[in-house]
């Protein structure tokens, strides 16, 4: 991940194929980190290089159940046309260091 603060903007590369990158700006940085914080479910408007305006998804790991833990798994996941997909889980601890990314104030709503 890449942050520009001129836009506040953040480039997320899901995978090494370029395909599963996508740009998220603005207020959509902080509602990505808040819906990691909270273990929700959220479609992130991003923009995607070929297929314009598009939704980055988040929500908790399905198959990881743990009732003693105290933050779950995260995925972010990109479905793209033709059954293009990529999904990637960050453990509860990655879930924390890439929430605290998103938050810096230079990436989520420094004054220009």
């Amino acid at each position: 991940m890449r942050h520009d603060r001129r836009v506040r903007q953040a480039v997320i590369r899901l995978t090494r194929a370029a395909q599963f990158t996508v740009t998220v700006r603005d207020q959509h940085l902080a509602e990505l980190a808040e819906a990691l914080r909270e273990g929700d479910s959220l479609g992130v408007p991003c923009r995607h290089a070929t297929y314009g305006d598009w939704l980055l998804g988040v929500h908790p790991h399905q198959w990881w159940v743990n009732p003693a833990a105290p933050r779950l798994p995260m995925e972010l996941y990109l479905l793209l046309p033709e059954d293009q997909q990529a999904v990637v889980v960050f453990t509860a601890d990655e879930v924390v260091e890439l929430t605290e990314t998103l938050e810096v104030e230079e990436l989520c709503g420094a004054e220009q």
